[in-house]
């Protein structure tokens, strides 16, 4: 997961783990894109691999991972329309138990994702906190600009601090996607991790592409299927250990 290893995610990560807007109540996002619908044979109306939801519902599917580190997925809520035998535009909001104990009772931590094919959306994503809230501003998946906002009451002024993270310097020109010189992040730290002996990246664990992999399960369940998956870690669980164990 690339968009993991921007130096915006890893201040983003660090302003939570630092309580910046007290604890997340809830994360919103949205992602879209104009689908092809004159190419009939284009990639994305492929009925087992195409859809938004494969496309890109991983982008904002691990951002719960993020604005709930200490929190275990509970449940996945979706509903959307399909198109061409695809899912076409789908809203999702997926629960998350925070553990016992915590500083202030919020209830469950939410993260609302919204997906699309008709259009191309502006990317941004919200982090509500108790004090204040964080914005991840478009293009979220190639993030370059923070901006924490702290509660000032409903009458008063909110202050707001922006942290500017600029895409590294590109010699290459254009790409097939906006911004994809940020692979460079991506591909540093695969490096360390090899250099270091380290089978998994610490922006993305193995544990995070499982959870992602569960929820993008359970909404194609829901949208296409119309029915809901049983989320479970057990027999997850039981390969991460195999894997680990074979890599020792």
């Amino acid at each position: 997961m690339w968009t993991r290893c921007f130096p915006a995610i890893h201040k983003l990560r660090q302003l939570i783990a630092t309580s910046a807007v007290g604890p997340i109540i809830y994360a919103q996002g949205d992602f879209g894109w104009a689908f092809p619908s004159d190419q009939p044979d284009d990639r994305i109306w492929l009925p087992r691999s195409g859809g938004v939801t494969l496309d890109i519902g991983m982008y904002l599917a691990q951002l719960g991972r993020i604005a709930f580190p200490d929190g275990t997925l509970k449940d996945v809520t979706a509903t959307g329309t399909t198109k061409n035998g695809v899912d076409y535009t789908v809203s999702a909001t997926v629960a998350y138990d925070r553990p016992n104990g915590e500083e202030e009772d919020v209830g469950d931590g939410l993260l609302q994702m919204t997906l699309t094919g008709a259009a191309n959306t502006e990317e941004r994503c919200v982090l509500q906190g108790t004090r204040g809230r964080i914005v991840l501003d478009g293009p979220s998946h190639v993030p370059q600009r923070i901006r924490v906002v702290r509660d000032a009451g409903r009458e008063g002024r909110a202050e707001e601090v922006a942290y500017d993270y600029p895409l590294p310097e590109d010699p290459h020109g254009e790409w097939n996607n906006p911004g994809s010189i940020g692979f460079v992040h991506q591909i540093e730290e695969v490096g360390r991790a090899v250099r270091e002996g380290r089978v998994e990246c610490e922006s993305y664990t193995w544990e995070d592409s499982l959870e992602v992999a569960r929820i993008i399960d359970g909404i194609l369940g829901q949208v296409r299927g119309g029915k809901k998956e049983r989320l479970t870690r057990e027999e997850d669980g039981d390969w991460l250990e195999g894997q680990r164990a074979g890599s020792s």
